[in-house]
Order: C-alpha cells, then sequence, then structure tokens
C-alpha cells in the first residue's frame, strides 16, 4: 500500500472515529484539532501525525476516568446494589477510606470486596423489612 493509500485510510478511521465514538461536528473536530496543534485539516498532516490522533482518539475516554477506575463484573455487582441501598459515590469512597484505608473498589482485595457486597445486601435487606413494616400487604383471604 503506498503512503499516499495509507494517509488517506488513516483520515477515514479519523472521521469514523469523530462520528461514530464522539459524535463531534466537523467544525467542532477542527477546533479541537487546532487546540491540539494539529491545525485544521487531515489532509495537511504526515503519516506519522495522523497515527498520533488516531491513536490520542482511541485512547480518549469521554467521562475521564483512568481505565484502572473502571468496574469490573463484581464491581458492577457491587454498583449496582450501592444504588439500589441509595448510596452515593462519595458514600461508598468514605466507606472504603474509613473502613480499609482504600479510596476506589479496584484497590480492595477479594475479601474486603465480598465484605462490602455483603454489607449492601445487609443494608437493602433491612430497608425492604422497614418498608413492609411502613406498608404492610392487605392479604385478606381467608
Amino acid at each position: 500500500m503506498t503512503q499516499e493509500l495509507r494517509e488517506r485510510k488513516l483520515r477515514q478511521e479519523i472521521h469514523a472515529l469523530r462520528v461514530k465514538k464522539f459524535h463531534w461536528p466537523l467544525d467542532g473536530f477542527k477546533l479541537i484539532m487546532t487546540t491540539l496543534g494539529y491545525g485544521d485539516s487531515l489532509r495537511a498532516l504526515p503519516e506519522e501525525k495522523l497515527k498520533e490522533l488516531k491513536a490520542l482518539m482511541i485512547n480518549y475516554r469521554k467521562h475521564g476516568r483512568p481505565h484502572e477506575f473502571t468496574f469490573d463484573k463484581q464491581g458492577k455487582y457491587m454498583f449496582a446494589l450501592m444504588k439500589q441501598a441509595g448510596w452515593t459515590d462519595d458514600q461508598l469512597r468514605a466507606y472504603t477510606i474509613k473502613h480499609y484505608q482504600k479510596s476506589h473498589w479496584n484497590l480492595l482485595n477479594q475479601e474486603e470486596r465480598r465484605a462490602v457486597i455483603a454489607m449492601f445486601q445487609s443494608y437493602i435487606r433491612k430497608q425492604k423489612i422497614n418498608n413492609n413494616k411502613e406498608y404492610p400487604r392487605e392479604d385478606t383471604h381467608e
């Protein structure tokens, strides 16, 4: 493949990322490119700069959190329990710092993770019991 074809393919891949991943309009993308120091035209960029820009776009995550702060499967379960219990991220962080001296779920070991999940399950169970006491079922079938 010639250099011209490789550059063309890179430009297409960059535009595909722009549209599919970020949903950026062309004018907004040009502004971002200029701000990053790439100018406002992909055609003016050499192959190396195109590769660099593409890698930057692939590695960029919209929510801004680093990869190590995303949840694994067990963490997603814990997160669902946390929301069901009515806790916020800040409350969970305060809990893990107070009890385990660790600021994030991914820093907990397996035993600590199980303990956090058990705590949420217990908390949810107690909430259900309290809700049943407040709003008893009306089963009048005898």
